[in-house]
């Protein structure tokens, strides 16, 4: 019987790590699309908004920010049983921040939500001849569109201020999530957004009524 031919071993042996080296770059390669994928989709959730449900209690809230047509839009994943109150209020606000006690201007009972929600709230601040208003909507309805009564004209840039959502936020049952805030630099007038939960909003209700009932001279 012959003896097997060294060079078809050496042959074999070439071919096999041909085959081994083809899968390595196939697999290297492989493995650099699903990152270049990977980031892409990353890219797109940020942009146009994407929440991932960690925790079924949590309401969960996210701020669309490099999205140029919704510049100024949240991700909302509301929980069922959830009822929340959603505020706007103008007034003073000397420094660029959010008024924890703020008596709101107009509210909104949010009760489309109270069997769980996914929504895009988005908002915008018009220019209303020298005033200013501020619309407030989902996809599917208008919640807001409120003038503010006591807007002073001025050259002055506005700025605004936002909670740290650019990642998503939770939030327990009874937090209170502040959303935008907005004013005028040397006037201070400006405009404050929020949600808040009912019993919450109705303890502090109670709260405020009170001292203005304090407040009023006695006749």
């Amino acid at each position: 019987m012959s003896a097997p031919n060294k060079k078809s071993f050496s042959l074999l042996s070439l071919l096999l790590l041909i085959v081994i080296v083809a899968l390595a770059v196939s697999q290297v390669s492989m493995m650099r699309q699903l990152s270049e994928a990977e980031a892409e989709l990353a890219s797109v959730r940020e942009l146009y908004g994407h929440i991932r449900v960690t925790d079924a209690e949590k309401t969960i809230v996210l701020r669309i920010q490099d999205n140029p047509q919704r510049q100024n839009a949240f991700c909302l994943h509301i929980p069922p049983g959830r009822h929340y109150v959603l505020h706007v209020t103008e007034g003073s606000f000397p420094e660029a921040k959010f008024v924890t006690d703020a008596d709101p201007s107009a509210t909104l009972s949010m009760n489309a939500w109270r069997d769980g929600a996914d929504i895009v709230l988005t908002y915008s601040i018009r220019h209303e001849g020298e005033g200013r208003r501020i619309v407030v909507h989902t996809e599917s309805e208008e919640l807001f569109d409120y003038s503010l009564q006591n807007w002073e004209p001025s050259t002055f840039p506005n700025e605004s201020w936002f909670p740290e959502m650019n990642v998503q936020k939770e939030f327990d049952r009874d937090e209170i999530i502040y959303l935008m805030g907005d004013r005028n630099e040397k006037t201070q007038r400006g405009v404050m957004l929020w949600m808040e939960p009912v019993d919450k909003w109705q303890e502090r209700r109670a709260a405020i009524e009170a001292k203005k009932e304090r407040a009023e001279p006695t006749p």
